[in-house]
């Protein structure tokens, strides 16, 4: 197929450099002429370009934006889009990325890839990024349902598993295993830096090691898109938060009391249901 990719970071990068191994010629779109030479250099894309209307050479479109560019996307952006075009997002959350898109364009698929890192950028990109990662696709009763046939082919082709759900039941699974991470993780990372004797915070510097590196991973990914996050999921996050706060109160009370059978259940208990998750 010939398949446009608008925006190259590392979500649309990465589908380049797949999708051309997969023989697809892809139509990369940059946001401006300083990516577009990186872009070119990382032969991310057959063509690689700033403008929108290179889309019409395309039968299907991957929307690689930031999440507030897919809520309200620009009329340049929309009129770009063919008709007879499939249009599918990488978003991290589906609902409202969905009521938009609905109204926009009648072969639109609600999609969400479950692989990234915390880097960003035209240099980001991985030609692996997607090798058994999880890719979540939530079609409604709108969906066409050949659109919808088309994008499962491709995910697969992509050496991904494919999950299949309803945009508010993503949004709210999304909320408690990958989004309330984010800020957990951005919490540790703020909790550790605030040690007020400098001698303590220099040899925890030195000491962080790889429980502190996987535990802070993704709170030191793309602040734009942790913001993004929690505004447009607030209402799951808010849930989200609330449950983990409860639980680390538990945690508290039981050091405090002095209850390590309590405590030593707990962490057994995670031990145990952690393994369902991974």
């Amino acid at each position: 197929m010939n398949i446009g990719i608008v925006g190259l970071g590392l979500i649309g990068g990465s589908l380049g450099l797949k999708l051309q191994k997969l023989n697809h010629t892809i139509f990369g779109i940059s946001n401006n002429e300083s990516n577009k030479k990186k872009a070119i250099k990382r032969n991310l894309a057959n063509t690689v370009s700033c403008d929108l209307n290179t889309l019409k050479e395309c039968s299907l479109i991957i929307l690689a934006l930031p999440i507030q560019e897919l809520i309200k996307p620009s009329k340049l952006l929309i009129r770009s889009i063919p008709e007879n075009a499939i249009v599918t997002d990488v978003g991290s959350i589906k609902k409202p990325i969905i009521d938009t898109w609905e109204n926009i364009h009648p072969l639109f698929v609600g999609s969400h890839p479950m692989a990234g890192n915390e880097h960003k950028g035209v240099e980001s990109g991985l030609i692996n990024l997607f090798d058994k990662a999880k890719w979540v696709i939530t079609p409604t009763k709108r969906t066409n349902s050949k659109a919808l046939e088309i994008i499962k082919h491709l995910i697969k082709s992509l050496n991904c598993d494919l999950v299949e759900t309803s945009p508010e039941t993503h949004d709210q699974a999304v909320a408690k295993v990958s989004h309330l991470p984010i800020f957990l993780s951005s919490s540790l990372i703020q909790a550790v830096n605030a040690n007020e004797q400098s001698q303590i915070l220099e040899i925890a510097k030195k000491l962080a090691s790889s429980g502190f590196a996987d535990t802070s991973r993704v709170g030191a990914g793309n602040p734009q898109l942790g913001l993004d996050l929690a505004k447009y999921n607030r209402t799951h996050i808010l849930e989200a938060l609330k449950q983990f706060k409860n639980y680390i109160d538990e945690v508290e009370n039981f050091i405090e009391g002095e209850d390590w059978t309590k405590l030593y259940q707990r962490l057994e208990d995670s031990k145990k249901f952690r393994l369902e998750f991974l």
